[in-house]
């Protein structure tokens, strides 16, 4: 019986990547027996025979084990973002394109849904947008077309979208046909050799919560058929547990907060570093070698020309904060292009010289917690927090490593001090 159950794991791996620990092999076994029994099937022998020769049985026992959890507007940042990005970089540059996104998996709708919102209030017309929402679960998609949903797919307490896009129902909510209008399902599996082969690049692709799913092949393949999808300037998004599972790909991290968004390992343009983030240590700068980040310190000679010693002290001391910030600029930067490790020895350097820089402190916390030493990044935030108490980034990363251990009593402490950091 073990075997056979092994069988039928391998065989959900090779369809749809799926990585039977993530759920769990009794979580599966449940699925089988419901299906056996509702197949009429003795044993699970002759069941995983049905599952070889039959298409359908093998999308029921999909439909049976994908438990779909979404809610309009999950997340909220990715969506933030994604009305910055339009505003301030796409639209400006294309005022005569459409504006192409993929969302798979997409559920019973949310997301995609919840995207046409945001574009359109981001200032682009009907006529400018054009979405594509894949799922491999027929049910959930016959749900996305009806676009009736109950209250649980409205969390949180910044619901007035509701009022504006949706009609009330007895206990339900019909979405506009505005909207509707906006989204084309369509029934597909990402590991499918020719997913949407011949389709024209997306300009954004939100893949949220479905690599934790996923087994280290089936990953990069997933990967690289979205790496094929998107445009060279496109934006991909992803789970907040999902980013240090593209620590080796060829994308790199757009530092909004929790918006866990990404883009090809390509210079951006200068709209989107100053414009959206209004930050210059968020600025991607191409590395030649590790070489170039060595520390260079004129000698005093050559500063003291017609100086006082006073003077060239303080010039000293300048060049010396300037170099510094250097280092953790560089380090920033190689962990941008992938380089983890190099980037933690170069943060840590820079502490032993300055031990109270909160930032240099959330900085190796997020690379460690992108390298998967999710414990070490767990106390630098920490430390970050403690040298600068409303450290927005490492409290909102704290919550969420709180949240993927399954701490929900510690992350809804941090959260709660977030929150009063706005009142």
């Amino acid at each position: 019986m073990i075997m056979t159950q092994e069988a039928i794991e391998a065989l959900l791996r090779e369809k749809i990547g799926l990585e039977a620990n993530s759920l769990g092999s009794s979580t599966i076994a449940r699925s089988i027996r419901q299906r056996m029994i509702e197949s009429g099937l003795p044993d699970m022998q002759t069941y995983l025979l049905r599952l070889r020769t039959s298409t359908q049985e093998l999308e029921a026992l999909i439909e049976n084990i994908i438990v779909p959890e979404t809610w309009f507007f999950r997340d909220r940042e990715p969506f933030v973002f994604l009305s910055r990005y339009v505003m301030k970089e796409w639209l400006p540059a294309h005022p005569n394109s459409v504006f192409r996104v993929l969302s798979v998996p997409c559920s019973t709708g949310e997301e995609p849904y919840s995207i046409a919102i945001t574009l359109l209030e981001a200032g682009l017309s009907a006529k400018k947008i054009h979405i594509d929402a894949v799922d491999i679960s027929n049910q959930s998609l016959l749900k996305a077309r009806r676009a009736i949903y109950e209250r649980n797919s409205f969390r949180g307490n910044n619901n007035e979208f509701r009022n504006i896009y949706f009609q009330p129902l007895k206990e339900s909510y019909q979405l506009c046909e505005s909207i509707k209008c906006l989204v084309n399902f369509i029934h597909g599996n990402l590991f499918d050799a020719s997913f949407m082969i011949g389709k024209a690049y997306y300009d954004a692709i939100f893949c949220r919560n479905l690599l934790i799913y996923c087994d280290h092949l089936a990953r990069e393949r997933a990967i690289q058929v979205i790496e094929r999808l998107l445009s060279s300037k496109g934006l991909l998004f992803v789970g907040s547990a999902e980013t240090g599972q593209l620590q080796n790909s060829q994308f790199i991290s757009i530092q909004h907060p929790l918006a866990f968004a990404y883009r090809k390992a390509v210079e951006p343009s200068p709209n989107l570093t100053k414009d959206i983030f209004n930050a210059e240590k968020y600025q991607f700068k191409s590395l030649t070698t590790p070489a170039a980040i060595t520390p260079v310190v004129k000698s005093a000679p050559n500063l003291a020309v017609n100086l006082s010693s006073k003077e060239v002290s303080s010039r000293l001391n300048r060049e010396t904060r300037h170099t510094q910030e250097s280092l953790l600029e560089t380090a920033r930067n190689l962990a941008n292009l992938g380089h983890l490790n190099e980037a933690i020895t170069l943060c840590e350097t820079y502490l032993s010289q300055n031990p109270a820089s909160a930032e240099a402190y959330f900085l190796l916390g997020e690379v460690r917690q992108a390298a998967g030493k999710e414990e070490g990044a767990e106390e630098c935030f920490y430390k970050a927090i403690y040298l600068q108490p409303n450290h927005y980034e490492a409290l909102t990363h704290l919550a969420l490593l709180k949240e993927q251990r399954g701490d929900r009593a510690g992350a809804a402490v941090i959260r709660q001090r977030i929150q009063r950091l706005y009142k």
